[in-house]
């Protein structure tokens, strides 16, 4: 009797140490406490995944302040050599230094605790996707679906043109989109008066009902003293897109007034100024504008490179050969933007360098000048063409868009939503 209570112990033993023994050897890939049981339907969103897994097992998280990915990945359970593996994926298109407190990831694993995706979101408007081909963790972004709204403002100026949108825009960049448009036309830092009027029609991107960003500014009116100023945003079939007034004339000019934003103007163009460096007067065939060391420099027009290398006391010099005869050169850069070189087509607006002290200076600048037809001339008081019109062959088509625009912008009595598309 006392052998069979003995044999009955050791086996009653035996399968509690074969089950803890279960436990142990099949525990899963991550902690229980943020294991969740997820439909088949979830691991076929990738080809990778085989059609014989039925259940997995996912967790997500955010990242926290002074976290590094890789920390909350090993918070979460992950083993080193894994997390390894995975960021080093990640970064072939995502810059982990750049991950910010509250991104959101999620990992997804197969019930033989096999990686099979990982997901990182940064913001609203960047996603990423790590997923397991065939025993390789594969890395790329994924686009995300904005929903494009087109709005209507439209409001008269009691104090300033910033201080009357401000109140009615998301940000400010709904303001200086508006007013870059008639930067040619009007000066909104000293000409608003209090009465004039604006109105405007732009487009405006959301995701799950959260404003992200503007986009551009379609139609556009400031009315100043009985003068009225329109703009219609206008993409002709060839594919360039411009702002034009009603006639179908551009309203920026073919050159901007400076190639930087940044600016403070320390020597203007002369004839005999007093050389900082050398102490004679020589002449300055150029516009010097101070600026931190590095600050982008752009374009003043379309154009081709004509040279990019340095170029005695200018230290490193681009020039370039713009339509009617005119030259543009910008010498002391700290560096050229990669496509610059002889040759290169460059547009307006476009960065060809960034500001430095290289040739004989003081202090970092760019020296700014300007040749027409061989001769230089004062870039501060040149006068600037305009650029391209509407072609001939293209204002049937402008004018039909233009007045569904204009119309749009006559129905404007307040803040009004016109249309919305995914």
């Amino acid at each position: 009797m006392r052998k069979v209570a003995k044999i009955a112990r050791s086996l009653v033993f035996s399968i509690v140490l074969f089950y803890l023994l279960s436990l142990f050897f099949t525990r899963p890939l991550l902690p229980p406490t943020v294991q969740k049981t997820i439909p088949s339907l979830l691991l076929e969103e990738n080809n990778a995944f085989s059609s014989e897994f039925q259940l997995g097992c996912i967790f997500s998280g955010t990242i926290e302040k002074n976290q590094p990915l890789a920390i909350s990945l090993f918070k979460k359970g992950l083993p080193s050599e894994l997390i390894s593996e995975l960021t080093r994926s990640l970064s072939r298109v995502l810059d982990l230094r750049k991950c910010k407190p509250g991104d959101f990831f999620s990992l997804l694993a197969s019930p033989d605790h096999l990686l099979l995706s990982f997901e990182y979101q940064k913001g609203l408007l960047e996603r990423y996707k790590v997923v397991n081909k065939e025993g390789d963790l594969v890395a790329y972004s994924v686009p995300v679906k904005l929903t494009r709204i087109v709005k209507g403002l439209e409001g008269e100026i009691k104090n300033s043109l910033w201080e009357d949108m401000r109140g009615k825009c998301e940000n400010p960049e709904l303001i200086m989109k508006f007013s870059d448009i008639f930067a040619w036309q009007i000066d909104f830092l000293n000409e608003p008066q209090k009465g004039d009027r604006y109105k405007l029609i732009y487009e405006e991107y959301e995701k799950d009902g959260k404003f992200v960003s503007y986009g551009e500014v379609l139609a556009a009116e400031y009315e100043a003293s009985g003068t009225k100023y329109d703009a219609i945003l206008y993409q002709d079939p060839e594919g360039r897109a411009d702002y034009f007034d009603l006639t179908g004339k551009s309203l920026r000019k073919a050159f901007l007034r400076s190639p930087l934003n940044y600016r403070r103007i320390t020597s203007t163009f002369s004839v005999s100024r007093l050389h900082p460096v050398f102490k004679t007067l020589r002449p300055h065939y150029g516009v010097d504008y101070a600026a931190p060391y590095g600050t982008p420099v752009v374009s003043s027009a379309d154009g081709m490179v004509t040279f990019a290398g340095w170029k005695n006391g200018l230290g490193r010099t681009i020039e370039i050969r713009h339509a009617n005869g005119f030259v543009t050169s910008y010498g002391h850069l700290s560096s050229f933007s990669l496509k610059i070189r002889s040759g290169a087509k460059v547009t307006q607006g476009e960065i060809i360098g960034r500001v430095g002290a290289s040739g004989i200076t003081t202090g970092p600048h760019l020296d700014y000048r300007c040749m027409v037809s061989g001769r230089y001339v004062n870039p501060l008081k040149m006068n600037l063409p305009s650029a391209r019109p509407v072609k001939g062959n293209h204002l049937p088509d402008f004018n039909s868009k233009k007045e569904n625009l204009l119309y749009a912008l006559n129905l404007l009595t307040d803040e009004l939503t016109f249309a919305s598309a995914e």
